[in-house]
This record gives C-alpha cells, structure tokens and sequence, in this order.
C-alpha cells in the first residue's frame, strides 16, 4: 500500500511539474541598430537571456533585427534592412504598442516594451516557456542549389492566418563603429539576422531561401516559427545550425 502511494504521489508530482513547465518556448525579437547610442546595453540584456538559454537547454530563439532609420544619422548599420524596419512597424501596429523605437523586444508576437528592460524580459521569456503550445513545427535542410536552400518543413496544421517566418542568424558579429552615437565603440553583436522571408503555411511543404551569396558555416543558425498574420502571435518554433 505504502509503495502503490509513493508511485502515485511521484506520478502526480510529475504530472504537476509537466503541466507547470509547459511545453512552450520564446521567440524574442529585438529591434536595434549601431546608430542607436541605447541599444548595446538592451543587446548586453538579451545576450544574457541567450547565455541562460544555451546553459540550461531552453527553446528560447533569439533575432536580432537591425532597423534602417537610424541610417540617415552618421552611421550606415551594415546589416540594416527597410524589411525589417517595416516589420517593426506592423508589430507595432497590431499589437497596440504604443510606439516604434530602439531598442524594442517582441516576445512570442506580444506588446513590444524597451529591450534593456532585463526584468520584463526574463517574465516574458518564462511566460512563455511554461505555456502549453498546442503546435509543432520541424525544418530539415534539403540541400544547397544555385544559391539556394531547399528546405523542407511539416507543420502540426495548416492554418490560412499564419505565415512561416524563416531567418537566419550570424551568431556574432564584431564591428568598429567611427560615425554616429556609438562612434569609437567595437560592437560585438548577437543573432544579427542576415536572410529573412515570409511564406503561407500548409501541413507540409518546401521552402526555398535565397542566401544571397551568404557563405554560411556554424557561425550562422536558421530560426522559423509560424505566426498570426494579424494578431501576430507565434504558435510554434524551432531552429538548428547551418
């Protein structure tokens, strides 16, 4: 009898810690740019949150978007893009956030808020690794042609409100900045995405990525996740390194 309790005691201390951990994840979007004099300390902020990730081995997946406004003020962000600028601008707009800035951190599709918040980070991040997600999503690469990745995904369902995003991330990059706010500072930056598309999701199918003359090695990791095309949630992730 006393063995039947301890196994069932065991079975619903298990039950209870599946149930409090979840099986979610995070993706955190961080929206910056090397003009920005405020955005290497939210970057030191997030680079935190990715070394916690890989230490304890926690689906928290981290994009480093680099804005282009911030251009026209001395300093060219070399790996600025105005697609990502504008998707800053359509979170902003669905989300109800109240304004575009840098540095600003999208978590899991959610209200954006200031990227060196550390507290407000870490809640977001934990939120939504104890959520339950009710979605999967696999990626395989299929092979590397005429500049171009064949990639091959299943999906959980398929959903017509929701894209598959797909980025690929430079895990580090160091730049000497001589213009602008940062001007004499050495950035050594995280995540920078450097490829970035958006596709319409089906239960399964191929998706082919332009690298771009990109030549990718270990130092880069592709990260897709699907997403709400109007509320912008983000229902499932994944990643793995090129």
């Amino acid at each position: 009898m006393k063995r039947f309790l301890f196994i069932l005691l065991t079975l619903l201390s298990s039950t209870a810690l599946a149930q409090q951990t979840g099986s979610g994840f995070a993706v955190v979007e961080l929206f910056t740019s090397q003009g920005c004099g405020s955005c290497p300390a939210a970057e030191k902020v997030v680079k935190k949150e990715m070394d916690d990730a890989v230490k304890n081995n926690k689906p928290v997946y981290f994009l480093s978007f680099h804005v282009d406004y911030w251009n026209k003020y001395g300093w060219k962000d070399p790996y600025s893009s105005i697609k990502y600028s504008r998707r800053q601008n359509n979170y902003v707009s669905a989300t109800g956030s109240n304004e575009v800035f840098t540095p600003q951190v999208f978590v899991n599709g959610n209200t954006g808020f200031v990227g060196s918040d550390s507290k407000r980070l870490n809640s977001e991040i934990e939120k939504g690794l104890k959520a339950v997600s009710k979605q999967k999503l696999t990626i395989t690469v299929e092979k590397t042609l005429n500049d171009t990745l064949h990639l091959n995904y299943t999906a959980g369902k398929a959903d017509i409100n929701a894209n598959i995003i797909v980025a690929v991330v430079q895990k580090s990059v160091t730049t000497k900045i001589t213009k602008g706010e940062n001007i004499g500072r050495t950035l050594v930056q995280d995540n920078v995405v450097r490829l970035y598309e958006v596709y319409p999701v089906a239960t399964k199918g191929t998706l082919l990525l332009k690298t771009n003359k990109l030549e990718l090695n270990k130092n880069f990791q592709l990260i897709a996740f699907i997403q709400n095309k109007q509320s912008k949630k983000i229902s499932a992730a994944t990643a793995l390194t090129l």
